[in-house]
């Protein structure tokens, strides 16, 4: 089995760099996968996501990619994972009871973006690999860049 961003028979032997492409020199931002093709979607973490009632809403577009009910649901990143709640069949589907974990665990602040993408969407359960992407926005500007509903995003220009 290769690691993340090698391809199987390619070693450090046949001149390919070992590195993931997210670490090799004038790549993508470090620790940043490319994708793999399947469905996707984005957000910018605002104060649902890191703080009550700590949820993730699923855009409806990835509603045929998954199930219609409530079922288990994991989300990993950077080789862990964490057990929540995928709720759809509904008006609104999301990520629940178990994000709280995520966004406390990995220092999830407003204004960090995450990419979501859908591993698995079977009616079993439905598993994510997300990548978080930091914002690093000083706090004098967080205070007032908005974020704190959606009416109010952050904008970024």
């Amino acid at each position: 089995m290769s690691s993340p961003g090698q391809s199987g028979g390619e070693s450090p032997a046949d001149g390919a760099d070992p590195r993931p492409m997210s670490e090799t020199p004038g790549a993508m931002q470090p620790g940043v996968l490319p994708l793999l093709g399947k469905p996707y979607f984005t957000c910018i973490l605002c104060k649902s996501h890191v703080n009550q009632p700590f949820q993730v809403v699923v855009p409806r577009s990835l509603a045929p990619f998954l199930p219609a009910t409530t079922v288990p649901a994991k989300v990993t990143w950077q080789g862990r994972s964490w057990e929540m709640r995928f709720t759809g069949g509904r008006q609104i589907q999301r990520l629940e009871a178990g994000w709280r974990g995520f966004a406390l665990d990995n220092g999830l602040k407003l204004g960090d973006g995450c990419v979501f993408e859908l591993l698995d969407g079977k009616a079993e359960g439905v598993v994510f690999r997300v990548q978080v992407l930091r914002a690093d926005i000083p706090e004098e500007i967080r205070e007032r860049a908005g974020g704190y509903t959606s009416s109010t995003p952050i904008l970024i220009d």
